[in-house]
């Protein structure tokens, strides 16, 4: 009896500590004798895990141990692969035709690996449409209506990407449990060129995050978004902190910087006046282009209490003085620390871009964001006259 008992604790302890199994089979076309890899996408690198050979028939069998649902690669080569989503458990079949694997295939027994081949499905539709609007700009280089060519070619251009969008937005809102709204979240439309960003979709990645971390969270892609979601929320808290440092009716955070003559100036030596801070640099054209702007108002409303408080992200004091001089910007008051973007400026009023500017009143308080052309002219209108 006691031996029984022993032989039945040893079979449920190993049991209990086997991995459960995944299996994926499937017939081809054009794939007799090629070889296919199964790679699990690591957050740097892929891993292989298993490769088979494909027999005469078509026909081809992977099985293996599997403990927790990740992202892999089913492939022959660089241009002939497929993203699955394996889980435990699961018994997957897969045909179509290898010579054209990546949009020729159909997969059954995963739910995520047939969501992921439907975004891919619209995802190519899109590229599709964007490569045809760059044949069509190279094909016009030249023409003599080239400009009207160009805008109509951004014109389509965003009602695509916002289409893309749309579907990518649908498609998560619709599919949120699934590892593959992953793909989604973190698609690109061209090398640097996201569909969504995290800072100002956040509420996309929190979405996904939520539903999915405690159903996957030993699965190396939800622990690396967990881990974005967990930073962007740390980021967004402290910008809006910084938001509200310099928010309409608080007082600018103070700004103590050199001269070109080298004495430090501080912002509220300005105070008693209307004072415009803007952040600028000579590599700036946008910033160059207003400078003009702010040259006329300087003329016209000086003498009447507004002053201009002009902070430079320049790198070298020759770059800053001769944008001073070249743009005849001499009159007013000129600081700047010389650190680019490492400019101490730049996380005290969390500046993202130049160029940027606040209105200040004669009390120092900020009473206007981001006033440039005809916007600046008609508030200082409002204010003076």
């Amino acid at each position: 009896m006691r031996k029984i008992l022993i032989i039945l604790v040893v079979t449920l302890f190993v049991a209990s500590c086997s991995k459960d199994g995944y299996k994926i089979s499937g017939i081809l076309d054009n794939a007799a004798g090629n070889t296919l890899t199964l790679e699990l996408v690591k957050t740097q690198s892929l891993e292989t895990v298993d490769s088979v050979v494909i027999d005469a028939s078509g026909q081809f069998e992977m099985k293996g141990e599997l403990e927790n649902a990740d992202y892999f690669l089913l492939k022959k080569d660089q241009k002939n692969l497929i993203t699955l989503i394996l889980e435990p458990e699961q018994h997957l079949t897969i045909t179509g035709d290898l010579e054209n694997f990546a949009k020729n295939y159909d997969v059954t027994g995963s739910a995520g690996s047939k969501l992921v081949k439907e975004f891919n499905t619209y995802l190519d539709e899109t590229l599709s449409k964007i490569t045809e609007l760059n044949k069509i700009y190279s094909d016009s280089l030249g023409s003599p209506n080239m400009a009207e060519i160009v805008n109509d070619l951004r014109m389509r251009s965003e009602i695509i990407l916002e289409e893309q969008r749309a579907f990518s937005a649908e498609f998560i809102k619709n599919n949120t449990g699934s590892l593959a709204c992953l793909l989604v979240l973190y698609q690109q439309i061209a090398p640097q060129y996201n569909v969504f960003d995290p800072m100002k979709d956040y509420k996309y990645f929190f979405m996904v995050d939520s539903a999915i971390y405690d159903k996957y969270s030993q699965s190396g892609a939800a622990s690396t978004l967990h881990a974005h979601v967990t930073d962007l929320k740390d980021r967004l808290e402290k910008k809006l902190e910084k938001e509200k440092l310099t928010s309409l009716g608080s007082l600018a955070p103070e700004i103590a910087l050199p001269a070109p003559e080298g004495d430090t100036i501080k912002l509220s030596s300005a105070r008693g006046n209307i004072v415009l801070l803007d952040f600028w640099a000579a590599w700036c054209k946008p910033c160059r282009d207003e400078n003009p702007n702010l040259v006329a108002n300087y003329k016209k409303y000086h003498d009447m209490g507004f002053e201009i408080f002009q902070v430079s992200l320049d790198q070298t004091r020759d770059q800053w003085l001769k944008g001073i001089e070249d743009d005849k910007l001499g009159e007013w008051i000129h600081v700047s620390d010389l650190k680019y973007w490492n400019s101490v400026v730049v996380p005290a009023y969390y500046i993202e871009g130049i160029p940027t500017n606040f209105l200040l009143d004669k009390e120092g308080k900020i009473i206007a964001k981001n006033l440039r052309g005809k916007a600046l002219s008609n508030k200082l209108i409002e204010l003076f006259e």
